[in-house]
């Protein structure tokens, strides 16, 4: 048994009862659990397993009691424990009424079923997955058209593909050959934070991949990424006169930019189009219709 609270005052003792495989959550994960909370005496006053359904929440981040949010980052997948939670760590003095009495001692069950990063994406369809590695400080996210610097180094298969920094402004990241799942993550970190990013390819290089960082098509790519520092752009109405004449030349050469990118995009898929075309006509698909 081990005390695995982080002040190590022993108000969370843990006992393996199984144990997991691979790594341990991070602040902010989801995770999937079931569980059977009984007072010290052995009554049962809740569990997930006679509902039938695991019990999700976000790691770290105040949803459950104090014992589960330090306690749970312990497990590993699969691991069986058993988590033994001071009234400090569960619900104190007050206790949950009617089952649970004031300063009541708690006994988990927990078993860890799975767990995996903060959904980033604004449509939450699992594209891009941050997972904290060294919190940030502060209470504030940079937000669109904030100046960013930042540090990642991007890896595919456990391969390494490139290690970079760059400093620019949020929402401009393809001027600087930075992916979209990038610039996804850091509307949701902290300054000094550094994260584990997992982006799917839609977020990154798409079919296409990237031949010059040897990046397959269809590829999903790992980040360990480091917000630095950023600096906030202004809400308009904060601005004075001189700095709205140059955010209105930033606009400008944004859209500008986003014309030519949509130009190229355009231009691409109608030389894919043609050469399935000229393909089609040679193989006789195309004339084998038409004679018929």
């Amino acid at each position: 048994m081990v005390d695995v609270s982080k002040a190590q005052d022993g108000g969370i003792i843990k006992k393996i009862l199984t144990e997991g495989a691979g790594d341990t959550p991070s602040t902010g994960n989801e995770v999937s659990v079931h569980y059977t909370g009984r007072l010290l005496d052995g009554s049962v006053f809740d569990s997930s397993k006679d509902r039938d359904q695991l019990f999700k929440f976000k790691v770290g981040t105040g949803q459950v009691i104090k014992g589960w949010d330090e306690g749970i980052v312990t497990m590993k997948r699969g691991e069986v424990a058993i988590l033994t939670c001071k009234p400090e760590y569960a619900y104190g003095a007050s206790g949950s009424p009617p089952k649970i009495p004031p300063n009541s001692t708690l006994e988990f069950e927990v078993e860890m079923h799975d767990f995996y990063g903060e959904d980033c994406t604004e449509s939450s369809d699992g594209g891009v997955l941050k997972s904290t590695t060294v919190a940030g400080t502060g209470l504030s996210n940079p937000r669109e058209g904030a100046t960013v610097k930042i540090s990642w180094v991007m890896s595919h298969m456990d391969r390494e593909l490139e290690k970079r920094s760059a400093e620019f402004i949020l929402g401009d990241g393809a001027a600087h050959d930075i992916v979209p799942g990038i610039e996804t993550a850091l509307l949701k970190m902290k300054k000094g934070e550094t994260a584990k990013v997992t982006v799917k390819s839609l977020y990154a290089y798409g079919n296409v991949g990237n031949a010059e960082l040897a990046v397959p098509g269809a590829a999903d790519l790992t980040y360990l990424l480091t917000l630095e520092s950023f600096e906030q752009a202004k809400y308009k109405y904060e601005m004075d006169g001189a700095e709205k004449i140059k955010f209105a030349e930033q606009v400008k050469q944004w859209y500008q930019r986003r014309v030519r990118e949509y130009q190229t995009f355009q231009h691409y898929f109608k030389q894919i189009n043609l050469s399935h075309e000229i393909s089609f006509r040679a193989t006789g698909l195309f004339g084998g219709c038409l004679q018929r």
